[in-house]
C-alpha cells in the first residue's frame, strides 16, 4: 500500500493544519522540480493514506485520510505564518499528542527489516523535494502506524 508522508517544521504548524483539516505545501518558484511536484501531486488520490513527520522532534504524527485532490489555482495564506500550495483536504485520525520518534519507527516497523534500510529518510520521503512521492509499506506497517499514533475514537 502506498502512503503518503509530509514534513512540518515544528509541532505548531502541525496543529494548526490539523485544525484546519488541510495540509499544503511550501511555495516555490517555477522551476522544472516545481512543475514536477505539481504532476506528482495529481497521482494522490483522495482515500489516500497519510502522515506527518515533525523535523523539530524528529517524529512521525498524525496519520491521516486525504479527501480532496491537491488544488493547482488555491494559495493557502491564513492557516500557516507563511504562503503554502497545493492544498488539500485531510481528516486526521489522531493528533500531534501522538509520535513515533524516528529512530523507534526504524526498530519497530517491519518495513525498516525488509527493506534492510536504515535511513528513515529512504523509506519515508520527507525531503521538501520528494513530496507528493508515495513510501511502499505493508499493511502491517500501516496497522503499527495506527496502533501508535491513531487516537482511539477518532
Amino acid at each position: 500500500m502506498d502512503i503518503f508522508v509530509f514534513s512540518s517544521k515544528n509541532l505548531t504548524n502541525i496543529w494548526a493544519g490539523i485544525g484546519a483539516k488541510l495540509w499544503a505545501v511550501a511555495e516555490r518558484e517555477q522551476s522544472a522540480s516545481a512543475m514536477g511536484r505539481e504532476r506528482k501531486s495529481q497521482n494522490m488520490l483522495v482515500g489516500s493514506f497519510g502522515a506527518l513527520y515533525c523535523v523539530e522532534t524528529h517524529a512521525l504524527t498524525t496519520p491521516f485520510i486525504v479527501y480532496s485532490k491537491p488544488d493547482k489555482e488555491r494559495v493557502i495564506d491564513n492557516v500557516w505564518p507563511e504562503k503554502w500550495v497545493l492544498p488539500f483536504r485531510i481528516f486526521p485520525l489522531g493528533t500531534p499528542e501522538l509520535q513515533l520518534k524516528s529512530d523507534d519507527a526504524k526498530k519497530l516497523l517491519p518495513v525498516f527489516k525488509r527493506t534492510g534500510e536504515t535511513n528513515f529518510g529512504n523509506v519515508f520521503f520527507v525531503q521538501a523535494i520528494t513530496a507528493f512521492s508515495a513510501t511502499k509499506i505493508d499493511v502491517t506497517d500501516w496497522e503499527i502506524l495506527m496502533e501508535r499514533l491513531a487516537t482511539k475514537g477518532a
